[in-house]
């Protein structure tokens, strides 16, 4: 096994700054197919991969927070749809970097949009799409079931195999918040009977003790972390973020 995936672009090797071991090895004699494979090709069909875990990590990160798949026409790929404001438009372009760096999306920046919305208020926010990956169907099949012929995005069975420091700190910078003495994650489009299960795979897995609190009236739950655990949740997650977001820890 190998730490981290060299991502073979064009004359230079990428080596990711993750510290989980890779679940894929890839031997020197196939990074030029690699390169013709992943970095040149047109289609969804022949974008194949191989993708490493920091990315898949960053795929269930966003996937728990704001950011949702969308299945291209025919099913013949998947693809990342990321959005955020404009007051978080540092974190985006981090985003856009870390993805556009290793293959995963146009290198053209983000450029800013403007809603208006039904109350008339203006809403300035940056999208990112990224390339669409026939190999990236099965996050897609596994995030979403199918309803009255709509995609409800959902908490996987098997999310537990999937969670890793770097995906709870995506899932944290995407939609934490400092609140007291602990922290608050924004989950109001899950269900309470899945989040009570994921509180317990973060408490089995992580040491995390998380309880699901009420969002409002209509307005689904959120997970609160106390300051009892604030200090683990820190030292798991910090190393991964992004040092503008650390206010979101608070003193932690």
């Amino acid at each position: 096994m190998i730490e981290c995936l060299k991502w073979f672009y064009f004359n230079t090797y990428f080596i990711n700054d993750c510290n989980i071991s890779s679940i894929l090895l890839i031997s020197s004699n196939r990074l030029n197919y690699f390169y013709r494979s992943f970095f040149t090709c047109k289609t969804s069909v022949e974008r194949i991969g191989p993708h490493n875990i920091d990315i898949i990590s960053i795929y269930i990160g966003s996937l728990l927070g704001d950011g949702h798949l969308e299945k291209r026409k025919q099913g013949l790929g998947t693809r990342i749809k990321f959005e955020q404001s404009s007051k978080n438009v540092e974190y985006l372009m981090w985003f856009h970097s870390y993805l556009s760096q290793r293959g995963y999306c146009n290198t053209n920046k983000p450029k800013l949009k403007t809603i208006i919305r039904k109350n008339g208020v203006i809403y300035y926010h940056y999208t990112i799409n990224s390339f669409t990956f026939s190999s990236l169907n099965w996050i897609h099949d596994m995030f979403y079931k199918e309803i009255e012929g709509k995609y409800i995005k959902i908490i996987p069975l098997n999310i537990e195999q999937f969670l890793s420091p770097m995906t709870l700190a995506l899932w944290f910078m995407d939609d934490g918040s400092k609140l007291g003495k602990g922290a608050k994650i924004a989950t109001n489009c899950f269900t309470k009977t899945e989040l009570e299960k994921l509180c317990k795979i973060l408490k089995n897995k992580f040491n995390i003790t998380v309880t699901v609190h009420s969002g409002g009236i209509n307005k689904g739950y959120t997970l609160y972390i106390p300051s009892s655990s604030m200090s683990t949740f820190s030292k798991i997650i910090k190393p991964y973020m992004l040092p503008s977001l650390y206010y979101k820890l608070g003193n932690y």
